[in-house]
């Protein structure tokens, strides 16, 4: 078959991108024909030329991890509903499986051979924190625990149990509320004012820490709340966000590190195409 591109000696037929545009089109109708039989062309350079790049430094992927891959992702799926995509999608299990070894070869290319050299230093952690102080200003905040009851006279019950052992809050909690959180003592985690039901959180946010609640009706039944942390509204200080915005950073430097490894395989790529049969295409 003619290559309609040719990427260091390695073709891409035509018979491949047709393929590639039955599969596509159907999704995709609102790219231009051009400018899907382009972009899906740049697509199967950039991933030849990674798998190319992949060969070169002998980074290969095992039968078992392919088959690990698959079987999970078979799993996603109720009953033959795997097979029933394939069909959908035109692929056969063969080419799911190629296709699967395909892109865990390219993780593979960027986990060991790219992202060891993406670090990110301490400095950079605290310049994103001064310079993103805005988004991570947070309003006050309080941690809560809650026993949820049917009835109002069952909530006042237990309200009275719990003013008088403040300490067992959770332990009434585990065994008398009806709310799914009831497993974990009735932790509800930190929440900002004015989120999740204001009606009924809102008394919490006048409650000393350990104090509880008076009963307060919601659609859900009747809440006693105990106030167990607050925090006030502000800056939360570097040590508590510190890992989050590592991860943030370490996303994007990577993402960029991705592009640029990329865009360097093009740059030192011998690539023609076929302007004219890529024109002519159809699926």
């Amino acid at each position: 078959p003619r290559g309609l591109a040719e990427v260091n000696g390695e073709s891409i037929t035509a018979e491949a991108h047709r393929a590639e545009l039955s599969r596509v089109a159907p999704a995709d109708t609102g790219a231009p024909d051009g400018a899907l039989r382009r972009r899906l062309l740049d697509d199967a350079v950039d991933r030849l030329l990674l798998l190319q790049d992949a060969r070169a430094r002998a980074v290969e992927v095992s039968d078992a991890e392919v088959e690990r891959a698959t079987s999970a992702l078979r799993g996603e799926y109720p009953g033959d509903g795997l097979g029933d995509a394939l069909r959908e999608e035109g692929l056969s299990p063969e080419e799911l499986a190629a296709r699967t070894r395909e892109r865990l070869t390219v993780e593979k290319l960027f986990a060991t051979q790219v992202f060891p050299g993406v670090k990110v230093s301490d400095g950079e952690v605290e310049g994103w924190y001064r310079a993103h102080a805005g988004e991570l200003e947070r309003p006050a905040e309080v941690h809560v625990r809650q026993i949820v009851t049917r009835s109002r006279a069952e909530a006042a019950k237990l309200r009275a149990e719990a003013r008088r052992k403040p300490g067992a809050f959770a332990e009434v909690a585990r065994r008398a509320s009806i709310g799914p959180e009831a497993a974990r003592g009735g932790d509800l985690g930190w929440f900002g004012k004015g989120s999740g039901m204001p009606e009924a959180f809102g008394v919490c946010f006048s409650l000393s820490v350990n104090a509880v609640s008076e009963v307060v009706q919601s659609p859900f039944g009747f809440h006693v709340f105990q106030v167990v942390g607050r925090r006030p509204a502000g800056l939360p200080p570097l040590a508590e966000v510190r890992s989050t915005i590592t991860e943030r950073l370490l996303r994007e430097k990577r993402a960029r590190a991705q592009s640029e490894h990329l865009a360097a395989l093009r740059a030192r790529a011998t690539l023609t195409v076929d302007e004219a049969a890529l024109a002519r295409l159809a699926p």
